[in-house]
């Protein structure tokens, strides 16, 4: 399924550790014996652990940065408020800080729905969606209920628990980019280009309203077998937005911070309204003011790489 799904993480192989690097990490009164590594980001690691005192397998995540790891042990304790099993919300272990090591030790799950579908190589049927549906729903009512945004929903980090004897039961995981909703800022980055909310794109105000959005993103791929909305930057998913549900409303388009970003202004009759903006229209652009008869108007250097042609990266590539 590469290159139809998206995904963050590099886990496509399990492979053991080095013999170098099997190692013990060590809580103040647990030892975890590194096994293997299941997975990495830009955040760091995963690997699989057993708890040499109560004999049980956990998932260990070991983050590069220490701030990262004091914000998302910090959502986690609000999770404490839960429970796990009810809302299907991943298991949170321990967590603690060796040497350089920033640990956090979650319950032992089977693997993502990303993983599953690169396994079967075909779309899920309705009745393997609906049961996933329902699961996902609860995990982020009960989110919602204590005011916590994901921000994060995606095939990656929705996980099976026990595929072979509990069909499709699947718990959301990772809230490294959890908020609380009362802190979420409109014009703040969030989500994957993907499953990105046209509120965050936009710089509209955020709410928990985004976790739906990308929950609609998720179902459509498992569906579909491939991402719904596709592209390499933001331009080209609002776009396929566009395309497949209609432009935003004008009252969302007037609001948006960074609105211009994607879309024009017709100012040629009474009522103008808004239309999504061409890459050619940005290249002209730029050609006319590199190619205006007065040289004291003629753009400089500087001037051109800040032009929109030039810059297209920044509608672009946002992943976690």
């Amino acid at each position: 399924m590469s290159g139809e799904v998206s995904s963050d993480m590099d886990n496509s192989s399990t492979e053991p550790l080095q013999e170098k690097e099997l190692s013990i990490l060590c809580n103040k009164s647990v030892q975890y014996k590194v096994l293997e590594f299941i997975g990495e980001g830009t955040f760091g690691k995963v690997a699989k652990c057993v708890n040499l005192k109560a004999n049980e397998n956990t998932a260990m995540k070991i983050l590069k940065d220490v701030n990262d790891y004091a914000i998302e042990v910090q959502m986690l304790e609000k999770l404490r408020k839960l429970d796990t099993e009810k809302n299907n919300l991943v298991g949170f272990v321990d967590n603690f800080i060796v040497d350089d090591k920033s640990c956090i030790a979650f319950e032992c799950l089977d693997r993502s729905l990303y993983d599953l579908m690169e396994q079967r190589e075909a779309p899920l049927t309705l009745n393997e969606i609906r049961p996933i549906t329902r699961q996902l729903l609860v995990a982020l009512n009960a989110l919602k209920g204590i005011g916590i945004l994901h921000a994060d929903v995606k095939l990656d980090n929705v996980m099976l628990v026990n595929h072979q004897d509990e069909p499709f039961r699947v718990k959301l995981i990772d809230f490294g980019l959890a908020m609380p909703a009362s802190e979420a800022r409109e014009g703040m980055i969030a989500q994957p280009i993907a499953y990105q909310a046209p509120e965050v794109s936009l710089g509209l105000p955020i709410s928990e309203a985004i976790d739906m959005w990308s929950l609609g993103c998720l179902l459509a791929s498992l569906f579909l077998y491939q991402d719904i909305f596709i592209g390499e930057s933001l331009y080209d998913v609002m776009n396929t937005v566009c395309c497949l549900l209609g432009q935003p409303q004008d009252h969302l388009l007037d609001a948006g911070k960074y609105t211009h970003q994607y879309f024009k202004r017709e100012r040629c009759s009474p009522n103008s309204q808004w239309r999504l903006k061409t890459p050619e229209e940005a290249f002209l652009n730029l050609l006319q003011m590199l190619l205006n008869p007065d040289a004291e108007m003629r753009i400089t250097p500087q001037q051109a790489l800040e032009h929109s042609f030039v810059t297209m990266s920044h509608l672009a590539d946002y992943a976690h």
